[in-house]
C-alpha cells in the first residue's frame, strides 16, 4: 500500500532557516500577510488534502483512468471529489492577485504546493497546475476586460484552463503551425486542430478556456507570425454567464504509459469565437510566459514523485529483512537482517535523498527570485531576479525531471521483484513520471535552450547571475573550518564549469554542432554545480545549528554524500563536452541501422 507524508519539515528548513522568506519578503505590501504563521497553517492543510484525498484518489486514476464517450471526457470520481475538497478549501485562491478574489501568496510556497500535489497524484495536479499557469499568462498579458471577465472564475474554481500548442506536424517546431485566425470584429474566428492537450476536456469544470496558438491569413511565416488567442468552451456573456457552446470538441484522447487520470486530448476548433492575448504576431512571447511556468511546474513533478518513490522505498528498506549485514548481524534474533544495512541498498537512497534535498532547495531558490523579480519596487533588482530564473527555468525542468525518472527507477530497485508489480504501487511512479522529461519541451530542447540561448545571452549577462553570488560565498568562507571541506570542491567545480562555459563559446562561433553536441552535458554540469551551491546554503545553516537537533547532522552527513559521490559527475561531464562533436556527426546515416544480412561463408 502506498504511502505519503509531505516533507513538512523540509520546507520549514529551507524557507524559514536558510531563505528567511520573512525577511526576504516582509517589505513587499503584497505579502505583508503571508507570515510564518500562516504559511505553517496552509502548508498544513494541504498536507491534509494530499495525504487524506489526493493520494488514495491515485490509484482509481491509474487503474479507471479517465473514460472517452462520444466527445466527453469523464474524470474518476474519487479525483473529482479530491479537487472539490481543494476548491471548497480556498487554495485555488491562494496564488491570484487580490484584485480578482485571490489571496496573493509567494510564489516561493507554490513549490511546496506543487510537490505535494505531484507527489500524491501527479495525474490531478495538472489539471490545476495548467489552470494556474493559464491564469498567468492572460493576467501578463490579457487586457483589463479579459481579466475581469474570467481570472476569478479561475481562482474559485468554476473553471479550468489549457495550453493548446502542439499540432500533428509540428511539436518543438512552432513555427509551422496551420491552425488560423480570422479578424471578426473584436474577436477572431480560430480553426485548426491540436494534439497532446493536457486536460483539454473534462467533467470536472462548467467551463474549460484554452489558449491556442494560431496565425492570421497574411501573417509573416515561421514563428514572427504566431499570435495568441483565448478561446472558451463555452462564450462567456459580458455578465460572466455562459453562452452557446464554441465549436471547441475533443476528437479523441490518447492511450498513454502513465497519468492515466489526466486526459490527453486532440481538440478541434471550428471557427471558434477567440480573444488575441498581447500583441499580434507575438504570440509566442505571450505563450512562453505561461511555459516558463509550466516548466518550472513539470520539474516539481519530477520532484514529488521522486519523494513519494523514496519515501515508500526507504519504508521498505527498513521493513523488509534479507541476508546479513557485511560486518555481522544487526538484529541475531531474527532470520536476516533489514535491507537498509546493506551497502548497495544505502547508497541508492542516499543519492535519492541528496538529490531530492538539494532540487527541493534550488526551486525553492529560484521561486523566490520569481517573487523578486515580480515584486521589488527596484528595476534593476527585478531584471536582476528575472535574469536568473530566465537561467534557472530550463536547469530546473530537466535536471529535476532526469532525476525523478532516475530516482523512481533506483526505488523500484529497492524493491527488487516487488517493485515491479502493480500491488507495492512503484512501478507507477516510474510510468507516471516518465513523460515529464518530454513534455512542455523536451530535456534535450532546454539542454539547447540553456547553451544555445541562455548561456551567450547578453554577453554572457545572465551566466553571472549565478557565477558571481557563487564566487562571492567562496570568498567568503573559505577559511571557514566547517565549510572547507566543501567550499574547496565546489571551488573546483565551478571553476571547471566557468571553463566549459568558454570552450563552448569559443567552440560554438565557428561551428554549431559543438554547442548541440555539448548541450546535454553543459546543462548536466552545470545543475550540478547549481546543487552543489545549494548544498553550501543549507550546509551554512545546518553547522550553526548542529547542536541543537539531529537533523542538521543528518544534512550534513547528506551533504557530505553529495560532495564525494555526485559532484565529481561534473569531471566526466566536462570531459565529454571537451570531445567535440566530429565523432557524433561523422557517422553516416546508414551508420546507425543495426539490421544487416550476412556477407556469406566464412574464409
Amino acid at each position: 500500500m502506498v504511502k505519503y507524508k509531505a516533507p513538512l519539515r523540509e520546507y520549514e528548513f529551507i524557507l524559514r532557516e536558510v531563505l528567511d522568506i520573512e525577511k526576504e519578503l516582509g517589505s513587499y505590501p503584497e505579502y505583508s500577510e503571508a507570515t510564518w504563521d500562516m504559511i505553517e497553517m496552509v502548508s498544513e492543510q494541504f498536507a491534509k488534502i494530499n495525504e487524506d484525498y489526493w493520494l488514495p484518489s491515485a490509484k482509481e486514476g491509474d487503474e479507471v483512468g479517465v473514460k472517452f464517450d462520444n466527445g466527453n471526457v469523464i474524470v474518476p470520481d474519487s479525483m473529482k471529489e479530491a479537487t472539490k475538497i481543494v476548491i471548497e478549501g480556498g487554495l485555488t485562491q491562494l496564488f491570484g492577485h487580490q484584485e480578482y478574489g485571490g489571496m496573493e501568496f509567494p510564489n516561493v510556497i507554490s513549490v511546496l504546493s506543487d510537490e505535494m500535489s505531484c507527489a500524491a497524484n501527479m495525474s490531478l495536479g495538472i489539471y490545476l497546475g495548467l489552470t494556474k499557469g493559464a491564469y498567468h499568462c492572460i493576467h501578463k498579458h490579457g487586457s483589463e476586460e479579459i481579466r475581469q471577465r474570467y481570472l476569478p472564475k479561475f481562482l474559485s474554481g468554476e473553471w479550468f484552463g489549457t495550453m493548446c500548442l502542439t499540432e500533428a506536424h509540428c511539436g518543438t517546431d512552432l513555427g509551422l503551425i496551420r491552425t488560423t485566425a480570422t479578424p471578426d470584429g473584436d474577436r477572431y474566428s480560430v480553426s485548426g486542430q491540436k494534439i497532446f492537450i493536457s486536460c483539454g476536456e473534462h467533467d470536472m469544470a462548467e467551463n474549460i478556456i484554452h489558449l491556442v496558438l494560431a496565425r492570421l491569413p497574411d501573417a509573416p511565416k515561421g514563428v514572427k507570425g504566431i499570435s495568441l488567442f483565448l478561446i472558451p468552451k463555452y462564450k462567456v456573456n459580458e455578465d460572466g454567464t455562459l453562452g452557446d457552446h464554441n465549436n471547441v470538441n475533443c476528437v479523441s484522447i490518447e492511450e498513454k504509459m502513465g497519468v492515466h487520470g489526466s486526459a490527453t486530448c486532440v481538440m478541434s476548433f471550428e471557427d471558434s469565437e477567440g480573444y488575441l492575448i498581447g500583441e499580434l504576431n507575438e504570440g509566442l512571447a505571450a505563450m512562453f510566459s505561461m511555459m516558463n511556468t509550466e516548466r518550472i511546474a513539470v520539474g516539481l513533478q519530477g520532484l514529488g514523485q521522486a519523494e513519494i518513490a523514496y519515501q515508500n522505498a526507504l519504508a521498505y528498506a527498513k521493513d523488509r529483512i534479507q541476508g546479513r549485514d557485511l560486518k555481522g548481524p544487526k538484529n541475531p534474533d531474527d532470520e536476516a537482517d533489514p535491507l537498509i544495512v546493506h551497502p548497495d541498498i544505502r547508497r541508492m537512497l542516499m543519492r535519492s535523498k541528496a538529490l531530492i534535498d538539494s532540487g527541493r532547495m534550488l526551486a525553492s531558490w529560484t521561486a523566490l527570485s520569481i517573487d523578486k523579480s515580480e515584486k521589488d519596487p527596484d528595476a534593476k533588482v527585478r531584471k536582476e531576479h528575472n535574469d536568473l530564473v530566465e537561467l534557472m527555468t530550463p536547469i530546473i525542468k530537466a535536471l529535476l525531471t532526469d532525476y525523478g525518472v532516475e530516482i523512481t527507477s533506483e526505488m523500484m530497485q529497492v524493491f527488487g521483484g516487488h517493485g515491479y508489480i502493480k500491488e507495492y504501487g512503484m512501478e507507477q511512479f516510474y510510468r507516471d513520471v516518465r513523460i515529464a522529461p518530454i513534455w512542455e519541451g523536451t530535456n534535450g530542447i532546454q539542454a539547447l535552450d540553456l547553451a544555445g540561448r541562455k548561456m551567450p545571452q547578453h554577453m554572457g549577462r545572465l551566466l553571472r547571475r549565478f557565477f558571481h553570488p557563487a564566487l562571492e560565498f567562496i570568498d567568503d568562507n573559505k577559511d571557514d573550518d566547517n565549510m572547507k571541506e566543501f567550499v574547496e570542491p565546489f571551488g573546483k567545480a565551478l571553476k571547471g564549469l566557468q571553463k566549459t562555459t568558454l570552450y563552448m563559446a569559443q567552440k560554438g562561433l565557428s561551428n554549431p554542432y559543438e554547442i548541440g553536441a555539448a548541450a546535454t552535458d553543459y546543462l548536466r554540469q552545470f545543475g550540478l554545480v547549481a546543487m552543489g551551491y545549494m548544498w553550501l546554503l543549507m550546509l551554512k545553516v545546518a553547522y550553526a545549528k548542529k547542536d541543537t537537533d539531529s537533523y542538521y547532522e543528518h544534512k550534513i552527513i547528506t551533504a557530505r554524500f553529495f560532495f564525494e559521490r555526485i559532484l565529481p559527475e561534473t569531471l566526466s561531464r566536462a570531459i565529454a563536452i571537451g570531445s567535440g562533436s566530429k565523432t557524433m556527426m561523422s557517422l553516416p546515416d546508414e551508420g546507425f541501422d543495426s539490421v544487416h544480412k550476412f556477407t556469406g561463408a566464412a574464409n
